[in-house]
């Protein structure tokens, strides 16, 4: 469980990166936008977040 604080700061990052992708021209999947809701959410942790957004792109994530 995450706090209220933390879910907050989660939901500003998470927009800051899709704002910044659509400024690009950029439209975020829904399969992103799901990834990202569970993240905001506290289902999946930092880690979990970023291999599964590695893996939607089809790349390893570093170790």
């Amino acid at each position: 469980m995450i706090s209220e604080e933390e879910k907050l700061s989660r939901q500003k990052a998470v927009k800051s990166a899709i704002d910044n992708n659509r400024l690009e021209g950029l439209e975020p999947s829904q399969v992103f936008i799901d990834i990202a809701q569970n993240w905001v959410n506290g289902s999946l942790t930092n880690d979990e977040f970023g291999r599964k957004v590695y893996e939607i792109h089809g790349l390893q994530f570093p170790r």
